[in-house]
């Protein structure tokens, strides 16, 4: 069993390195700053004395309940908002800085303190990459990602039913992808409204498709745009 002045040896390093990894989150102003990470790295290193202070030798079990845990404190940082998801960086370092605390527990200052740099180094080091990466995809996406456009059919009230037989029929002899179909009315009769998908921008073949429309006996004019992204 350690001392009382080891025990405290070795919460003390893992709060500190806890600290150093938190202080990289908060300096860059994400989830899990100094604090929250200082208490997951003493609570992993406290779990990790408890089985030689209590004179047990189940420290494996132990280790695994601490990953266990862990898992779930870092699950609840991760947030989806629609398709997007984010806290997936925040989460994956609070479990990382559990095993640096679980390290200090069990005496492997040297580890712990080689755990606690790799996480600040790559957190540090990978960003910018990311970023890069990140935007360059957004760019990537903007040029050559799926569109979606839309085209307003403005015709008589009787003609509405014809109009969105004509989009449908025109829709299917093309390799265009109708989104939605729907109807409105404006000052001067009825509108249809056709929302149309490609697998990346061709304004060609929308004004193509809005010529063709045009033709139609009871459209009078068409317009179209390209929606935001």
């Amino acid at each position: 069993m350690p001392t009382a002045t080891e025990f405290a040896l070795r919460v003390l390093i893992g709060g500190l390195l806890g600290s150093l990894i938190g202080f990289e989150r908060q300096w860059r102003q994400r989830g899990a700053g100094v604090h929250t990470s200082a208490l997951v790295a003493i609570g992993a290193a406290l779990f990790t004395l408890l089985g030689p202070v209590i004179g047990s030798d189940s420290e494996t079990r132990i280790l695994a309940n601490i990953v266990t845990g862990v898992g779930f404190l870092a699950g609840g940082v991760i947030l989806r908002q629609g398709a997007s998801i984010s806290g997936l960086n925040t989460a994956a370092t609070i479990w990382a800085t559990a095993a640096v605390g679980a390290l200090a527990g069990v005496g492997q200052f040297s580890h712990a303190f080689i755990g606690a740099a790799a996480i600040v180094a790559f957190n540090l080091a990978l960003q910018p990459l990311v970023e890069k990466i990140d935007s360059q995809a957004a760019v990537y996406q903007e040029r050559h990602g799926e569109k979606t456009y839309r085209i307003h059919a403005a015709c008589d009230d009787a003609a509405v039913d014809d109009v969105r037989a004509a989009v449908v029929d025109a829709v299917k002899a093309s390799d265009l992808i109708l989104h939605s179909l729907s109807t409105g009315s404006t000052e001067e009769g009825q509108e249809v409204k056709v929302e149309l998908r490609l697998a990346r921008r061709d304004d060609p073949v929308v004004e193509r498709f809005s010529k063709e429309l045009a033709q139609h006996a009871a459209v009078r004019n068409v317009r179209w745009r390209m929606l935001d992204s």
